[in-house]
């Protein structure tokens, strides 16, 4: 089967999980072209057969919070050149694949064309969790936009495929055609044999929390190990050590951390859990589905959630990582399962 599998760059958490599929999919004998946009072109480029760049959209933050206002400038200044870019695209390179079916993991890409076009389109991603399941009980900022949103980027898909490290029951106009599997791993973490070192590894997506750096530095008796500080212009005291990023030293890193402290990325915070680690979660600010990981990482008593960097959650942290915590299952069989049998019912 040819299929044409688009992959948004806002986050590297997409690529990821998208890394996996593609590479099950080749293997099956599928020729698979890749559209992905952003830091998640290169990304699996390296690692996949066929691969284009596309234009994609990606939000600004601001003092460790979403931007509305310039995220939406940037949309409006870059949306005439990042269409007729993809225009091209389509009439240049996707025409002539012709593609029997579209996969999209929250990528308009792909599914615009499956949908202009009559291909059949599967979703792959973890943002859907918000729109076909329900949430009751749980105090989550920004859902009701977060929500509205999702349910705009990829609607009208033949199936929903949902990956998550909590389960709550899907919506009933939602269920006949939504599965929901446990987190999609990269074969390094799967691979990886969790041990707890003596430093806490701290990876933060966004770049402008400026209170991050100084808030280490008040308890000069623990080790930090940070990803993504770079630039911040704070300079870190002798036990924290800024990390450039690189994937081998992050999963090494992750996984023989005494803790950890994430925003509230999903592959982050899936990753951290399948190696049974202790995890604070800092969600950015204006960012629904990271506040809705937060919510139920803390309510399912997997990890800890707080609004702000600070001291006294850092210290809660380490406690809480003196104790043994067992290690989320791995979603990858039934996915790549679940996947295949929805080929074959479109085939």
């Amino acid at each position: 089967m040819k299929i044409l599998y688009g992959v948004t760059g806002e986050g590297m958490g997409h690529a990821i999980r998208s890394r996996v599929i593609v590479q099950h999919l080749e293997a099956q004998g599928h020729e698979v072209l890749v559209a992905a946009s952003g830091r998640a072109c290169a990304y699996l480029r390296a690692r996949c057969r066929r691969v284009i760049a596309i234009e994609g959209l990606a939000l600004r933050y601001e003092e460790g919070r979403v931007a509305p206002g310039s995220s939406l400038k940037d949309l409006l200044g870059r949306s005439p050149a990042m269409v007729r870019h993809n225009l091209t695209l389509y009439r240049e390179q996707i025409r002539g694949f012709d593609p029997d079916l579209c996969l999209t993991d929250f990528d308009s890409f792909a599914h615009l064309y499956g949908r202009l076009t009559g291909r059949p389109v599967i979703s792959i991603d973890h943002q859907h969790v918000l729109d076909r399941f329900e949430h009751e009980g749980l105090e989550v900022p920004d859902l009701a936009l977060a929500r509205r949103l999702v349910r705009a980027k990829v609607p009208g898909c033949l199936h929903y495929l949902v990956t998550s490290f909590f389960y709550p029951p899907a919506r009933p106009r939602c269920a006949h055609n939504t599965t929901l599997v446990g987190p999609i791993l990269r074969p390094e973490i799967e691979a990886a044999r969790p041990s707890a070192g003596d430093h806490v590894l701290v990876y933060q997506s966004s770049s402008s929390d400026r209170r991050l750096i100084p808030t280490l530095n008040a308890l000069p008796q623990q080790r930090f190990l940070v990803y993504g500080a770079r630039g911040r212009g704070a300079l870190p005291g002798e036990n924290v050590t800024l990390r450039d990023f690189s994937e081998a030293g992050f999963v090494r890193d992750l996984a023989s951390a005494r803790a950890v402290v994430l925003n509230g990325g999903y592959t982050a915070l899936s990753e951290a859990l399948c190696l049974g680690k202790s995890v604070l979660s800092i969600p950015i600010r204006g960012q629904g589905e990271q506040q809705l990981n937060a919510a139920y990482l803390e309510q399912s008593g997997l990890g800890a959630r707080s609004a702000t960097l600070e001291t006294g959650a850092l210290k809660r942290l380490l406690e809480a990582s003196e104790r043994p915590r067992a290690r989320t299952p791995s979603g990858n069989e039934r996915a790549l399962a679940t996947l295949d049998a929805l080929l074959a019912r479109v085939a």
